[in-house]
């Protein structure tokens, strides 16, 4: 279950979450979705986007939610872990 407001203090994750590209990726993540869907929304390519959504993760801001097969592609679901950020 994902919280509806996360509350960022340590800079490190500050610095992580204000690259405007991983702005939009958070934002696009209002529901699960893969990769691939998150860079169609927001107009990125799905190796860039997958690169932040990493970076996401491993600060703790996007979590994965689960898999999906698609064909022969096993695809990756994430999530935002709060519904709503704020800076302290």
């Amino acid at each position: 279950m994902r919280a509806a407001i996360g509350l960022l203090k340590d800079p490190d994750v500050l610095q992580v979450v204000s690259h405007p590209v991983r702005l939009r990726v958070l934002a696009a993540l209002s529901a699960p979705a893969s990769a691939a869907a998150v860079a169609r929304a927001i107009g990125q390519s799905r190796q860039n986007t997958n690169y932040h959504l990493k970076e996401l993760e491993r600060v703790g801001l996007v979590a994965r939610t689960g898999e999906r097969r698609v064909g022969n592609f096993v695809e990756t679901l994430y999530r935002a872990a709060a519904r709503t950020i704020l800076v302290s």
